[in-house]
């Protein structure tokens, strides 16, 4: 795997894209359209995500589908997109966390590094070719400039300014910033995170998100550095007012 290179470069790394969720808080919107599909600038959240994979010279990806999934597999053969696709279910996506989304990934990444991302996901700029591009094993976009709410996934970092707790219980004022949702997990640290995953789905910690099993990680000695992101390169979608914003800031 690449440790670093330059913008187009290609990288081998699988991208994962989180998109089974039932995207609740936007209906009457997914009622009948999973979140991933919902348009900003004309085209889906899917369709933005995988073209920015492939900006940053990720040649596949995987796309963890669960909520409507015949829907996501339909748009994906209607336009067809820049880099490999495969689709992967996860039939237990209404019980259980997004960590187990990712599980459902993993039997087809065929390479030794990843690069996970929530599929409520906006970006624009070069933010993902540079954590694609990173040198460590183990890292994160992390937003230094944004308010810091309940619902954040807030991180403190230690004196090196590697990551040393991530959570959305943390207290806004002992954070760092909110890490956005896009990491990558390769080399060494890869076994370790699905060994991580394995044993939290044997213990029946199936609600979790996938930074718990981060959070193990960097406890046990795995670090995870971070590279940053501005605030105005990116946004989540999570309700309506998510969507309008994001069409108002991204949709040129």
């Amino acid at each position: 795997m690449a440790s670093g290179g330059t913008p187009g470069a290609v990288i081998e790394l699988t991208g994962i894209i989180l998109a089974a969720g039932l995207g609740t808080r936007l209906r009457p919107l997914t009622d009948q359209c999973p979140k991933c599909l919902l348009e900003v600038g004309g085209q889906s959240l899917l369709t933005r995500q995988l073209h920015q994979l492939s900006r940053a010279g990720i040649t596949r990806a995987v796309v963890v589908t669960g909520y409507l999934a015949e829907q996501v597999e339909a748009a994906l053969q209607a336009v067809p997109p820049p880099l490999s696709v495969r689709l992967m279910p996860n039939p237990e996506y209404a019980r259980t966390g997004n960590c187990m989304s990712v599980l459902a990934a993993r039997p087809a990444v065929e390479t030794s590094g990843i690069v996970l991302c929530d599929g409520d996901l906006l970006l624009r700029g070069d933010a993902l070719t540079r954590l694609a591009t990173e040198s460590a094993s183990a890292a994160l976009l992390l937003d230094t400039g944004t308010a810091l709410g309940e619902e954040a996934m807030k991180a403190t970092l230690d004196p090196k300014g590697n990551v040393r707790r991530l959570s959305k219980q943390l207290l806004p004022a002992e954070c760092a910033g909110e890490s956005i949702g896009l990491q990558k997990v390769s080399g060494p640290a890869l076994p370790i995170f699905w060994a991580t995953l394995d044993a939290m789905r044997e213990a029946g910690d199936t609600q979790g998100y996938y930074e718990d099993a981060f959070q193990r990680m960097i406890q046990a000695g795995v670090t995870f550095r971070t590279v940053p992101i501005g605030h105005q390169e990116w946004t989540e979608i999570d309700d309506l007012a998510d969507l309008e914003d994001a069409r108002a800031r991204f949709g040129d």
